[in-house]
């Protein structure tokens, strides 16, 4: 086998709830995580020769050196493999809208770990991969498992949590991208008004009850964002007009959520959206066992 070709899901913040800050720096969360069905497709090769690490992807904006994180993940498995002579073509087609809190950069870098683990017939216990994967985006290690996951520390700590019941997901971006620096930034300002109830977010899960997770979830960036991207505010606002049980911005933005449990008002509510914006997707929710290695087999 010298090419594999895998799609890359996307993931929303059902919850998201800051609850303190590490030594060096950096924020620890708390946060419920679901992966979703909209996709990038990424093929990767493994050639002859020992020309590197070698990325093409449709977007012209998208870095395709050493900034981009699938590079970072490629040259971190070759590593750890012990595998000092290589020469792969990464092939990134891209739907996953950047820069929306969708972990589309991070699914693709967990991808194509995966995807070389199988090329190369190497196999690392999940503990591994995180320990490899973390240090280069801390939700990467939630897109090694997919579905439904708790995830706490800096994200790096997953635990099995309820699926998502089946429904309709719509997915809002504006024009503007959010950075997840200013955001934090602007979070020391603005402080957090609202915490999730998250054992309350479990619960409605377990339930299969929207309106009770609704009302006990909560995304504290998104005062934050609001004050920097009015815009985002403006999406939410008109999802939750479109009758969306429940919406939220999802991770640090600037893409917001809306779901419904009825598909012809979910499609409705999508034609409506467009008026806003034209980055609109409607999927559903993607539930996958939990696995406990990560590798070739």
């Amino acid at each position: 086998m010298n090419t594999v070709t895998l799609r890359s899901y996307a993931k929303i913040n059902l919850s998201l709830d800051v609850t303190g800050v590490r030594e060096d720096g950096y924020h620890l969360l708390e946060s419920v995580f679901q992966q979703i069905g909209i996709y990038d497709n990424i093929r990767v090769r493994r050639e002859h020769g020992n020309g590197g690490i070698r990325i093409r992807c449709n977007l012209p904006f998208i870095p395709t050196d050493e900034r981009n994180i699938v590079h970072k993940t490629a040259a971190a498995f070759f590593k750890a493999a012990g595998i000092e002579e290589y020469q792969i073509s990464i092939d990134l087609r891209k739907t996953v809208p950047s820069g929306a809190g969708l972990g589309g950069g991070s699914a693709n870098g967990a991808t194509v770990f995966s995807a070389l683990c199988r090329l190369y017939g190497v196999s690392f216990s999940t503990k591994e991969a995180i320990r490899i994967l973390c240090p280069l985006g801390a939700d990467i290690p939630f897109f090694l498992f997919g579905g439904t996951r708790l995830a706490t520390g800096v994200g790096e700590v997953l635990t099995p949590a309820p699926p998502l019941k089946d429904c309709f997901i719509l997915l809002a971006k504006p024009k503007a991208g959010a950075s997840t620096k200013q955001i934090f930034e602007k979070l020391e300002e603005t402080g957090i008004p609202r915490h999730p109830d998250t054992p309350g977010v479990l619960k409605a899960l377990e339930n299969g009850d929207i309106k009770a997770l609704a009302a006990a979830s909560e995304n504290v960036l998104e005062t934050a964002t609001f004050a920097l991207k009015p815009q985002v505010q403006e999406l939410k606002e008109a999802m939750q007009k479109e009758g969306a049980a429940m919406a939220l911005m999802s991770g640090s933005g600037s893409c917001v959520f809306g779901i419904f449990e009825n598909e012809k008002e979910a499609r409705r509510a999508m034609k409506n959206m467009r008026q806003y914006t034209r980055t609109v997707f409607l999927t559903r929710p993607i539930h996958r066992p939990a696995r406990t290695d990560f590798g070739h087999s």
